[in-house]
């Protein structure tokens, strides 16, 4: 059940959906709407949602009984059994289509702006700095819950945002090529971040190539004039500028860091200014330099910034959140992986660790297609050469291709283990665990490499 922030009459819906109604007064007025029969409540608008496992027409019997006021529904997708009975609806061609028109109309009544976030990884962590600087500017902000990022997960953001805030900080995912333009179209940024361009969802974008004109989509819903902050290090940076000419859109590269660390806070050095802050990650120091460009170019002061960046309070479970343990360090990374992400953990580690013992507990990297042998071997390579001493793998097949780089690697045989269960991973990890190692425990989310952490924990 999704409550909205701004009402509308069955009448403006139909108007924009350009559809149909049928057994409905156009004048009523919609408070609330669900996707979920299970969930949602009477009165409320039921959308026959199409998704990869379901297809919400199979429910429309179920939202009836629970008190739906209309649906929205493709009169061909209608089962047989309810066909010829009398209830009431919108008619439209496609209701994916009409959730999204919905939230682009949303959208053109907002005044305040409106900050996309993209890339193949750290959007979420990005996303998260984002809103968390500007809800030090403003308590109203607003930012895409938790990584609701795609088809449906960006309309439900919209739709959900309040209109009296004056920022929106909406992420932006992709699994095949044009989606990121078609939700850019929906969501009109009025600026943008990039976070970087890497080895995901290679089984439909194809290669780094393919990921970098998706990405590039961002510049399709944006005005000329926009901005879109990427790090000075993007791969195919010139593909994505040549993209960006094309839109109109003005690319703002950033740059490096000073970092002064003492023993109670971490201080980096930017816009010729020490940032007092809590992130000590450079990874995260990263995300939080793009997220600091895009509001000075934004016209945010660097003295608001920096109270905005001492106040951030940033616990993001599953992304690179290092917990101290009794006498060791796990590093709980698991929210996702791909092979960009899993190079740019294993570089961090190395160089924020050195001197200490470090294991790598993983899971599978899903989504890279006829590639995922070769990535997979390249990771266990890259493990060793960033000072990995020890490897334990939880899963499948994509195991295996771990192992196969980590001895290509010159990592010895013995060091690298395999596990299909995950009762017998903990035990044999608890009785090699030294006292100050560092354990990275990172996968997919089909590998749920977060049950390894709570077993931990």
């Amino acid at each position: 059940m999704t409550k909205l922030s701004t009402l509308y009459t069955i009448g403006e819906m139909s108007q924009i959906f350009n559809a149909k109604t049928e057994k409905i007064k156009t004048d009523l007025l919609v408070h609330g709407f669900s996707i979920d029969s299970r969930t949602m409540n009477a009165g409320e608008l039921f959308f026959c949602i199409k998704g990869e496992n379901t297809d919400g027409h199979h429910y429309i019997s179920q939202a009836l009984e629970k008190g739906a006021c209309a649906v929205v529904t493709d009169p061909a997708c209608i089962p047989e059994a309810i066909r010829q009975s009398s209830f009431p609806r919108i008619l439209v061609p496609d209701p994916n289509l009409a959730l999204r028109e919905w939230a682009a109309d949303i959208r053109k009544r907002f005044t305040g702006k409106v900050l996309a976030v993209t890339g193949s990884n750290g959007k979420t962590t990005t996303k998260e700095i984002l809103a968390g600087l500007c809800r030090h500017l403003d308590p109203n902000a607003y930012a895409t819950p938790g990584n609701f990022n795609n088809f449906i997960g960006v309309p439900l953001t919209l739709l959900e945002a309040p209109p009296d805030a004056k920022w929106w900080v909406i992420e932006i995912g992709t699994n095949h090529f044009g989606e990121v333009a078609e939700l850019s179209k929906v969501v009109q940024p009025t600026a943008g971040i990039i976070t970087n361009i890497g080895q995901s969802h290679l089984e439909f974008l194809q290669n780094t190539e393919g990921v970098a004109r998706e990405k590039s989509g961002l510049f399709a819903g944006m005005s000329p004039g926009n901005k879109v902050i990427v790090p000075d290090t993007l791969l195919h940076l010139d593909l994505v500028e040549e993209e960006a000419v094309k839109a109109g859109v003005d690319i703002v590269k950033t740059t490096g860091v000073t970092e002064q660390t003492t023993e109670k806070n971490c201080k980096i050095r930017f816009f010729n200014e020490w940032f007092e802050s809590s992130i000590d990650s450079p990874l995260l120091q990263q995300n939080l330099v793009l997220a600091l460009t895009l509001l000075k170019e934004e016209g945010v002061p660097v003295a608001l910034l920096k109270l905005a960046v001492a106040a951030l309070d940033l616990s993001v479970k599953g992304r690179y959140q290092q917990i101290e343990m009794d006498d060791w360090i796990l590093i709980d990374d698991t929210y996702n992986a791909n092979p960009s992400s899993f190079y740019s953990v294993l570089e961090n580690l190395n160089k924020t660790y050195p001197g200490l013992r470090k294991i790598v507990v993983c899971g599978a990297m899903a989504e890279l297609g006829d590639l995922s042998p070769e990535l997979h071997r390249q990771v266990g390579e890259t493990m060793v050469k960033n000072g990995v001493e020890k490897m334990f793998g939880l899963g499948g097949a994509e195991i295996k291709f771990y192992l196969e780089g980590w001895k290509n690697g010159g990592g010895e045989t013995e060091a690298a283990q395999r596990f299909s269960d995950i009762d017998d991973l903990t035990k044999t990890f608890r009785e090699e665990l030294r006292t100050s190692d560092v354990v990275l425990v990172k996968g997919s989310r089909s590998a749920q490499m977060e049950r390894f952490v709570e077993a931990m924990l």
